[in-house]
């Protein structure tokens, strides 16, 4: 599908965040979103990501390296239900004043009908991060 719309949202989304913007960032997720990371953490409700970002971006400024792919597809699953998901797939970089990590990054977002983010799951190499912590924040 056209992924012009769901772009626009990710890219706003991404903004807030690299803003250090919490409450922008979580007009974009569904009251009971889900947050998923590679080591199988999953973060519930708008709440508890709000938390988690307010710690992860007073940790990383994150941003995205130009020419980041994207593929917008929609469907029915199993339950009948309609779903919009847009994968996207580049290099992203979480810097701070001490490390500045240069990672292959996948990410996937599920919208609801109303565009709201309902799920976001990343998927990336977490080595470098949990090196660089002094105490991991996604456990």
């Amino acid at each position: 599908i056209d992924d012009t719309e769901l772009v626009a949202i990710a890219d706003a989304m991404y903004e807030a965040m690299n803003s250090d913007d919490v409450d922008s960032v979580l007009n974009f997720y569904a009251d009971e979103a889900l947050w998923s990371f590679p080591n199988g953490v999953n973060v519930e409700g708008k709440e508890a990501i709000g938390q988690m970002l307010a710690t992860t971006t007073s940790i990383w400024d994150i941003t995205r390296e130009e020419g980041t792919n994207y593929l917008a597809l929609e469907g029915t699953n199993e339950s009948g239900e309609d779903f919009k998901v847009l994968l996207s797939w580049g290099g992203q970089t979480f810097s701070n004043d001490d490390t500045s990590i240069t990672v292959p990054y996948h990410n996937v977002l599920f919208f609801t009908d109303d565009n709201k983010i309902g799920w976001n799951a990343g998927f990336y190499d977490r080595t470098k991060f949990v090196e660089a912590y002094d105490v991991d924040p996604i456990k």
